[in-house]
């Protein structure tokens, strides 16, 4: 079997606990994984990796509740020379079994067991000895599709951002994020690159929002990453709670209005709000805005490219508002690809890899500010014609995201009827009918047909609008109400 290569996030570790093993490294389920336990706990992984006689670089899946451990066989498995895609076995079945099915790991590890078994794999993948983890999109807007990241990339963007927030040793970094998705690595490796403490939230915290803001204030986390819908869905479950020993909140994921910051900073006083942008393409994020003491209540720029990142605008038809194009971004720290038969021709062709870098034409629409700031004002495939005029879904969302009342907002098309519908998270669905009038204030010809209010925003795990359900949901509702009137 081919020797492994050296992967930079285990020396990285490796380097830290050198220096300070004593330290708490990983915090959570009860445990206080010092840093030279944490090591222990690696090389254990990795010899169990090791037994398996695998290729270098070949796939496996960690499959993790995001438990403690989860940590140590992350790095376990990169130091035996293997490619780990993390899967959360606690989101939905079907999405676990398409996930294995494109991934075909050659072996499954559990960290909360211990184990490490060979899948039986007849036709097993070899990646590049580049490879240092596998990926899914969240599929919010259609299939997930597979992605293979680099280590360096995850450990690149890691530096920048110790670097950005200034951290030190003995920092406490949350990790509330769902295992199946690549954001997770920003709360998984920000302390573990950095000689800090990463804060494993337990599952009953992480799906009851109620139960976050208490946690967040009891663990004194300084650090989070969250996605604002979710973020919102806290503020509006949680008792009264102040966040005294936040020192940096880092929104990414969804648009961030200014609304949302203010409500945000009413509780984390001391918090500066950072707000990122990056497909999972590029690796984690390639844009980073620090949001001002005395922003506006609407949608906040994403900001400037991160180091090496080389941002492009591209004409798009329709072009919708002047000055909106297709965002293309080049970076050296992107991914190795998709995977093959884990994406169509359409998307594969839109991503370039090579010795230079990445380059992606994404499927955002942006306009630079006047301080040359990139905005993201939606997607593609949010100018949606309906009856023979283009309509903006994204200004919809933008619009309601502005009301007091609402929580969250998602705007889908759907195709069947052309309909336009608006969905609300608002604290009492029946008000939604009332934000027509001061929708059509703003929208004017653009407004949706339809405004629906939910208690709750049915979401991914990963903490985004699940689009794709929620026009099923509506499909058949419209199906149903179709059978009613006949």
């Amino acid at each position: 079997m081919e020797a492994a290569t050296p992967c930079p996030i285990v020396d990285r570790v490796r380097l830290i606990a050198a220096g300070r093993p004593e330290d708490p490294a990983v915090v959570g389920g009860g445990e206080r994984i010092t840093y030279r336990d944490l090591l222990r706990q690696t090389d254990r992984w990795q010899g169990r990796c090791a037994a398996l006689g695998l290729a270098t670089g070949t796939p496996v899946a960690v499959l993790t509740g995001g438990e403690p451990a989860t940590a140590a066989a992350f790095l376990g498995a990169r130091a035996a020379g293997l490619v780990p895609l993390l899967v959360d076995e606690q989101q939905a079945a079907a999405r676990v079994t398409a996930v294995l099915e494109a991934a075909r790991p050659s072996a499954v590890l559990r960290p909360a067991t211990g184990e490490a078994e060979p899948t039986g794999e007849p036709d097993p993948r070899v990646l590049p000895a580049s490879a240092g983890y596998l990926v899914f999109s969240s599929g919010s807007q259609g299939t997930p599709k597979g992605i293979v990241g680099r280590a360096a990339g995850l450990l690149a963007f890691i530096d920048w951002e110790i670097a950005a927030l200034g951290l030190a040793p003995g920092t406490r970094v949350a990790m509330l994020t769902s295992p199946s998705f690549d954001v997770v690595y920003r709360d998984l490796l920000l302390p573990l690159c950095s000689g800090g403490e990463l804060h494993v939230a337990p599952r009953s915290t992480r799906v009851t929002p109620a139960a976050v803001l208490p946690w967040l204030a009891e663990s004194g986390i300084e650090v989070l990453h969250a996605v604002p819908s979710l973020s919102a869905r806290w503020l509006a479950a949680a008792p009264p709670t102040t966040l005294d020993a936040l020192r940096h909140t880092v929104f990414a994921g969804e648009p961030l209005y200014g609304r949302h910051v203010r409500q945000w900073r009413a509780v984390a006083p001391k918090s500066k709000v950072g707000n990122l942008y990056g497909p999972s393409e590029t690796t984690l994020a390639k844009f980073h805005y620090e949001v001002p003491d005395d922003c506006g209540s609407g949608l906040q720029p994403v900001g400037h490219p991160l180091p090496g990142t080389v941002l492009g605008l591209e004409p798009v038809d329709p072009a919708g508002a002047p000055g909106v194009q297709r965002v293309v971004i080049t970076t050296p720290d992107g991914s190795l690809g998709y995977l093959s038969g884990a994406c169509g021709p359409d998307d594969r062709a839109r991503l370039s890899c090579g010795d230079e870098g990445t380059a992606f034409r994404t499927q955002d629409r942006g306009m630079l500010d006047g301080a040359g700031r990139l905005v993201i004002v939606g997607r593609l495939d949010s100018l949606v014609k309906r009856r023979g005029v283009f309509v903006d879904i994204a200004a919809i969302e933008a619009a309601a995201a502005d009301l007091p009342a609402v929580r969250s907002a998602c705007c889908v098309h759907l195709p069947a009827t052309g309909d336009v519908v608006l969905v609300v998270e608002v604290p009492d669905p029946a008000v939604a009918p009332a934000l027509r009038r001061p929708l059509h204030a703003v929208l004017g010809a653009g407004m949706p047909d339809r405004v629906i209010g939910l208690a709750a925003m049915p979401l991914l795990p990963g903490g985004k609008a699940d689009r794709r359900g929620l026009r099923e949901l509506l499909d058949l509702k419209g199906a149903d109400d179709d059978r009613e009137a006949s």
